[in-house]
């Protein structure tokens, strides 16, 4: 029935679709703006709306960051092109544009569209809908039903083609849609990265599964499967079960499924005709017919749209602009003079990196007076002096993303010293697998949606605000909104529980990490120069061995010729299937199980490696070096990691190698200061010490405080024998379970990271559990209690919610099993170490110290030190970080010293 008729768009399959039809005769704006991607698919809406005329419409996107997928797999999607920035430009146009034909756009946090698409298909065929998925993608097939069918768009003029259940089986061989699940977990896809079994292709895939009807069943009859295949389903059964997980999609996320929500509006057509207008789109805007000419309307507010029950908003002032020195002066009196408990504060930054970015602006709002300071016309010192009172006042100042204008003010001698309230971070805390932009965190603390866009992207386009008159009533709005956000998170956070969390740890911990990356660390380009000099030799010496081998030269950076020489010149493994290309697979993990058939693949995996020493880190880092400070200044990230480690960026610090000695000389670059000296204070096995504080199994707790060597003493156990007859192999075994059981490592991993028999893989985990019984303990009550809550907590609070824990799908459960098992060690161990950076830093200022905390590396931290502060500052930075927590296992601190980072480590 035409009333019950609902289409659900994935809109990045549209997107990618409409960009790439248009990539050889693209459509560029005269301001140089590519705007194919959003023209087409602005067409395809617009036939889909004329042609179907649905009653219910959403538009699914995927959320911005990992997803539960890339999170069980590091190497999902993994081998996919970043995405193209003149896409990363369109989508915020795209919203904008469904928001002005009242499209609703759906995504969640974690899940890909599929998942969004596939959850509200199966309630909206729960309530009697028939739903069109709109979409090019494969995938969608297994969701098809008598009333969910999937309607693919048109290519090269054929029309869209509507797949139902009967035309579904008869595309892919299969009796069922569900069985295409089973077909991608056998055939894998390499589109996704999804490995699936080696050696099955299409064709067999699907003869298996008309014969034994599911993976599952498969698997369960590998000996009754005649040949090869048999023992290939039987060696890779875990990979299969695994493959089926991130095949399948999810339809049961936390998506609500309002009808009244998704009917069908009037568009607005006055604001797609200025949106068309301004992307130069004449044919679409003349469709909408005449215009008369509109009234200018006033600057639409940032609180329009609240909900009933959603915090009262005051109207926001009329943001003024302060353009003199005596105006800026005033204002800034004035603003103080409103004695407000909390001011918002809006940077206009341009630059995405803040050791170089330019303050083009600040706009204050005290709620009762808005002013927008121009900063361009005056000298660093002018400015200084006018700002320097706003930021050492006693007013909160409340900003979204504290940190970035921290640096950028401190560039310009001025000191932030004011309370802050990072609304960023405080909705991390809160919410801490969701997106923390400023729109999303309005929406989902004060109720209300905005009508922001991208602000990369304004900076970008900069012709948006060609006056400070033109980006006063932007950034005026978000410090208003930053003001009425900061005291309703600061309730919510004592509400859950998690305001000693913000006041000890997360609050004061943005402005440790401002003076960390203001600092920057030293890089000698000597010796990244000579470490290129010798690694390319290397590389050099290692082709040649590679093209003796081979009997030939090719390309080893390609993985198709890769491929040809070893499966069809070689002749190594002659069963292994091919991509849907036709080209053979030759991801890392292929090659490492290939190695020991030939020498020549564990000679390309060096290669490969090498490669990407080079290209990631010793050949970059000199680029990335800032010219007015000789120094790398990364970007440390507080609101990325849902455990509460820090990350880094530009570069990523935390991902340095230090496994292989290649990896560990990169550190041989990162200098003291002239004069000065690297410290570098490291936690002993924290995780581990936590398991057993938290366990609280006695002979892991007593292991390490009578400083054995856990994985001897763990050894000693396991194997029954003492301390001193424990071999190099047995301890190398307890290491990898000590280690594997805190991330939840099953038989089938444990035998792969030790090359064992999974049998004996099987036996040490349930050794290692007999050994400290405790800790099976905790890993049960762990889960017991995650499936009562809905997430775990660390020793200090903090959440991490596991929305997974209790679903009917085994992998995506398992995944959230393993999470409740592990979050409330490493999350504690992350607070562990923020804490100590707290500390650590109030102590160097308060006794006057020149050295500075320069890195933070996981467990690691990492100083400039003047020589004759080194007593003083070891015994400090020792001092706090083993006392930032008291259990029962004490904690162990170990620092070195050096003229370089590897040295000290």
């Amino acid at each position: 029935m035409q009333d019950k008729k609902l289409f659900l768009l994935d809109a990045y399959a549209l997107i990618y679709r409409a960009f790439y039809a248009l990539i050889r005769a693209p459509r560029i704006t005269s301001a140089g703006f590519n705007t194919s991607a959003i023209y087409g698919f602005c067409n395809t809406l617009e036939e889909v709306l004329r042609k179907e005329d649905p009653a219910y419409i959403a538009v699914c996107f995927d959320p911005p960051g990992d997803t539960f997928r890339h999170e069980a797999y590091a190497d999902y999607k993994a081998q996919r092109q970043k995405q193209p920035e003149d896409i990363t430009l369109a989508v915020p146009f795209i919203k904008r544009i469904l928001a002005a034909y009242r499209i609703p756009v759906i995504e969640c946090p974690g899940y890909e569209a599929d998942d969004v698409i596939g959850t509200l298909a199966r309630r909206a065929f729960d309530e009697g809908f028939t739903t069109f998925m709109m979409t090019p993608d494969k995938d969608y097939a297994q969701l098809v039903n008598e009333r969910t069918l999937q309607y693919r768009p048109s290519l090269g003029g054929q029309g869209f083609e509507v797949r139902g259940p009967a035309e579904v089986c008869e595309r892919f061989e299969v009796a069922e849609p569900l069985q295409v699940i089973d077909l991608l977990a056998l055939e894998g896809d390499a589109s996704d990265n999804i490995p699936g079994c080696p050696g099955v292709g299409k064709k067999t895939a699907v003869k298996l599964i008309a014969e034994w009807g599911s993976v599952e069943n498969l698997i369960a009859n590998a000996d009754k499967v005649k040949g090869a295949v048999g023992k290939k389903i039987a060696d890779n059964a875990e990979q299969i079960r695994f493959s089926k997980f991130l095949a399948t999609i999810k339809t049961d996320c936390d998506v609500p499924f309002d009808p009244d929500e998704l009917r069908r509006k009037e568009p607005d057509v006055d604001a797609l005709a200025a949106i068309y207008d301004e992307l130069q789109f004449k044919t679409l805007a003349a469709r909408l017919g005449p215009r008369k000419p509109a009234a200018p309307a006033p600057q639409p507010s940032l609180f329009d749209g609240f909900d009933d029950d959603a915090p009262a908003a005051p109207a926001a002032p009329q943001t003024s602009v302060a353009a003199t020195a005596a105006e800026v002066a005033d204002a800034i009196e004035a603003v103080l003079a409103d004695g407000a408990e909390v001011t918002g504060i809006a940077a206009h930054i341009t630059g995405d990196d803040a050791m170089t970015a330019t303050l083009r602006g600040i706009a204050v709002d005290s709620g009762k007076r808005s002013v927008y300071i121009a900063v361009p016309d005056f000298d660093t010192a002018s400015i200084a002096t006018l700002l320097a009172p706003l930021f050492a006042a006693r007013t909160t100042l409340a900003c979204h993303d504290v940190k970035r204008l921290m640096v950028v003010l401190r560039r310009m001698d001025v000191m932030w010293t004011a309370p802050s309230c990072d609304t960023s971070v405080a909705h991390y805390l809160l919410a801490p697998e969701t997106p923390h932009d400023l729109p999303t965190v309005a929406e989902a603390v004060l109720g209300r949606r905005t009508a922001d866009f991208a602000l990369s992207t304004l900076e970008r386009r900069k012709q948006i605000f060609a006056t400070d008159e033109d980006a006063a009533p932007f950034f005026g709005e978000r410090a208003s909104l930053t003001r009425a956000l900061c005291p309703v998170l600061a309730d919510r956070l004592a509400a859950e529980g998690l305001a000693d969390l913000w006041n000890d740890i997360e609050a004061p911990m943005v402005a440790v990490l401002a003076a960390m990356e203001y600092e920057g660390v030293r890089i000698d380009p000597a010796v990244l120069a000579a470490q290129s000099r010798h690694l390319s030799a290397r590389l050099a010496d290692l082709e040649r061995q590679v093209y003796e081998l081979a009997g030939m030269q090719f390309n080893i950076g390609s993985p198709s010729q890769v491929g040809k020489v070893l499966f069809e010149t070689l002749g190594i493994d002659p069963g292994t299937k091919r991509t849907k290309s036709g080209a053979y697979s030759t991801s890392e993990e292929i090659l490492e199980k290939l190695a020991p058939a030939h020498p020549i693949v564990g000679l390309i995996l060096e290669i490969r490696g090498l490669k990407k020493l080079l290209a990631t880190y010793i050949d970059a880092l000199p680029g990335m070096i800032n010219p007015a400070t000789g120094k790398l200044h990364t970007t440390f990230n507080q609101v990325v990691t849902a455990t509460g480690r820090i990350s880094s960026t530009n570069p990523n610090i935390q991902n340095i190698p230090i496994r292989t000695d290649d990896g560990r000389e990169i550190r041989r670059a990162f200098i003291a200061d002239p004069g000065c000296l690297i410290m570098s204070a490291d936690y002993s096995q924290i995780e581990l010490r936590l398991m057993a504080d938290l366990s609280g199994d006695p002979d892991m707790v007593g292991a390490f405080n009578a400083g054995h060597d856990i994985h001897r003493a763990t050894a000693a156990r396991i194997y029954r024998v003492d301390l001193d007859q424990v071999t190099d192999s047995q301890r190398r075994n307890a290491k990898t379970a000590n280690f594997g059981i805190i991330y939840g490592i099953s038989a089938f991993g444990l035998s792969e990271r030790l090359a064992i028999p999974r049998a004996e893989a099987k036996d040490l985990i349930e050794g290692y559990l007999a050994t400290y019984p405790k800790v099976r303990e905790y890993m049960d009550g762990a889960v017991a209690d995650a499936r009562s809550r809905g997430y775990v907590t660390t020793r200090f609070g903090r959440r991490r919610y596991l929305p997974d824990i209790n679903s009917r799908n085994a992998g995506l459960r398992g995944y959230a099993e393993r999470n409740a098992v592990n979050a409330p060690l490493q999350g504690t161990a992350a607070d562990i170490i923020k804490l100590a950076m707290v500390r650590i830093d109030r102590r160097i200022s308060r006794e006057g110290l020149r050295s500075r905390m320069i890195m933070q590396v996981h467990d690691e931290l990492v100083f400039n030190v003047h020589p004759d502060e080194l007593d003083t500052l070891r015994s400090l930075v020792v001092e706090e970080m083993e006392h930032a927590y008291s259990g029962s296992v004490t904690l162990e601190v170990a620092a070195g010293v050096g003229h370089n980072w590897l040295e000290a480590h």
